[in-house]
């Protein structure tokens, strides 16, 4: 991938609604912010973005974490 933050999450992103697609990076800006700021986060090394978290990241406006990423007990305050 690319050095722009929005570059990998847009993959992400078409690749989610077809595996076959050929992403165009001029519209990297276009990403969600949630894919965004998932891949901004800073995660425990080998940590599992499954298909669901990023989903979830997807659909999310704001850039809260997915609570499987947050440590137990950080996990309540963005529930």
């Amino acid at each position: 991938m690319g050095d722009r933050p929005s570059e990998a999450p847009a993959v992400v992103d078409a690749l989610l609604d077809d595996l076959g697609t050929t992403v165009d990076l001029r519209q990297h800006w276009k990403a969600p912010e949630g894919l965004i700021a998932l891949f901004c986060e800073e995660n425990e090394r080998g940590a599992g973005l499954t298909r669901g978290i990023l989903l979830h990241a997807r659909m999310t406006p704001h850039p809260a974490p997915h609570p499987a990423l947050l440590p137990l007990n950080n996990a309540q305050q963005w529930l």
